[in-house]
């Protein structure tokens, strides 16, 4: 799971293709959108569409890589019971 020092801490969130053609470029790093701390970014990833064919990957500050099935399972337990 995500380390507790990453909650508080700064987060980039980037949309990325959801499936990647082989010898495609990696995107922009202009595409990055930063956040305050983690709640915030995983916050936005859940309630907001991402691009057509694309979806949102979260790196947390300790080089963690949050991709879609991992976001859900963090957006439910933020939701509580």
């Amino acid at each position: 799971m995500v380390p507790k020092t990453d909650w508080d801490a700064p987060a980039h969130l980037q949309y990325e293709p959801i499936i990647e053609a082989r010898g495609s470029a990696h995107r922009d790093p202009s595409d990055v959108t930063e956040f305050k701390n983690l709640r915030e970014a995983v916050h936005w990833a859940m309630n907001n569409e991402a691009p057509a064919g694309m979806h949102a990957v979260i790196r947390t500050s300790s080089g963690a890589v949050l991709g879609p099935a991992m976001l859900e399972e963090i957006w439910l337990s933020l939701q509580g019971p």
